[in-house]
């Protein structure tokens, strides 16, 4: 009795360890998206040539719904927990083929100060390309995800 007993205590042990380790960092739901990962862009400063990555743009995109939803998220370096204006911001263009241009047609933002990340903003985009933009501006610095054209179309 004794040996089932911590048969199933190390099981149940073993189990919840593997749920806890494989729980994924940047989660679409832990940032209110829904949908799968589809990039990641660095937000940096344009200071100097490479620039200071001061966090990440996270792009969903949920194929049931056709909507693409983004946050930006701030690193140590970009004053993670510290208020800060940030932007999430998604376009969509009137492309339907990635180029360097987009054309937007609609779009949605979300700009305040933040301590951790902005967003999520989503937006209906099936059959278009959409350009995605985040910024954080933190102790003096600017930093950004800023592309002229349109991606991820389709």
């Amino acid at each position: 009795m004794k040996k089932k007993l911590m048969a199933m205590l190390t099981t149940s042990v073993s189990v919840l360890g593997m749920s806890v380790m494989m729980a994924p960092a940047a989660h679409a739901s832990g940032y209110g998206c829904a949908g799968t990962q589809i990039d990641s862009y660095s937000v940096k400063t344009v200071t100097s040539p490479t620039g200071v990555t001061y966090g990440t743009m996270y792009l969903y995109y949920d194929s049931s719904t056709g909507d693409n939803c983004a946050v930006t998220v701030s690193n140590s370096t970009g004053g993670y927990g510290v208020s800060k204006r940030m932007t999430a911001f998604i376009a969509v263009c009137s492309e339907t083929v990635a180029s360097s241009t987009c054309s937007a047609t609609s779009s949605v933002e979300d700009t305040n100060n933040y301590l951790y990340y902005a967003g999520p903003v989503k937006i209906h985009a099936a059959g278009h390309c959409i350009r995605p933009e985040g910024i954080i501006d933190y102790n003096g610095n600017g930093a950004y995800y800023n592309p002229t054209g349109g991606q991820h179309c389709g």
